[in-house]
């Protein structure tokens, strides 16, 4: 125990150190060491972990979908975090502009975006596009088609459904929890801040 004890407390008060300011006391894990009247309080937080049974199938076929989701969840988790901080970006940044000036603004970023993830969208496989738009979907409360629509023009929104429709996917379906439950299951793995049972 007392091995333990001495191998414990300078990892913890090493880290009470680090997570004093108060920026980095909301992110992550965290461990802060108070002595109170002589005693020692530990007062830490660690980053939530998903605790489940084993996962069983109906068959073969719901299994391959439900590691072709995780994968491509993965893979495409960066780029919507992406996407959605550049949304917010926009929301913010031209929520007084007029509206020639929001287009030439986000035009801009639009190119920039482009220039930056070109090659990477190029590469992503069907299973991997949908479930991008779909992670995105379920945290905007819209469909793509409306985002593409708001962003950049009605013309553009119905160009992209269009040409979805050629692969079977209509952007103006949007995200439902239940639609899909391998998918929403998936999703439960990843954070977009804050979890939904501590809104």
């Amino acid at each position: 125990m007392k091995n333990w004890l001495s191998f414990l407390l300078p990892v913890l008060l090493a880290a009470s150190l680090s997570a004093q300011n108060a920026d980095s006391l909301s992110k992550g894990a965290w461990a802060r060491m108070e002595v109170v009247n002589g005693d020692t309080i530990f007062d830490m937080t660690l980053n939530l972990q998903r605790v489940s049974s084993k996962r069983t199938f109906k068959d073969f076929s719901e299994q391959r979908q439900y590691y072709l989701y995780t994968r491509a969840a993965r893979k495409v988790y960066p780029y919507a975090l992406e996407a959605l901080d550049l949304y917010d970006e926009i929301a913010e940044q031209t929520q007084d502009m007029r509206k020639s000036q929001r287009r030439r603004y986000i035009r801009h970023e639009h190119k920039e975006l482009k220039d930056d993830l070109k090659d990477q969208m190029k590469n992503l496989s069907r299973t991997e596009g949908k479930v991008l738009i779909k992670m995105i979907e379920s945290q905007v409360d819209k469909s793509f088609y409306d985002l593409l629509r708001e962003t950049r023009g009605g013309a553009t929104a119905t160009y992209w459904n269009t040409l979805s429709k050629m692969w079977d996917y209509d952007l103006k379906e949007g995200y439902h929890v239940g639609a899909d439950p391998l998918l929403d299951e998936v999703f439960i793995d990843y954070d977009f801040g804050m979890p939904p049972w501590m809104h």
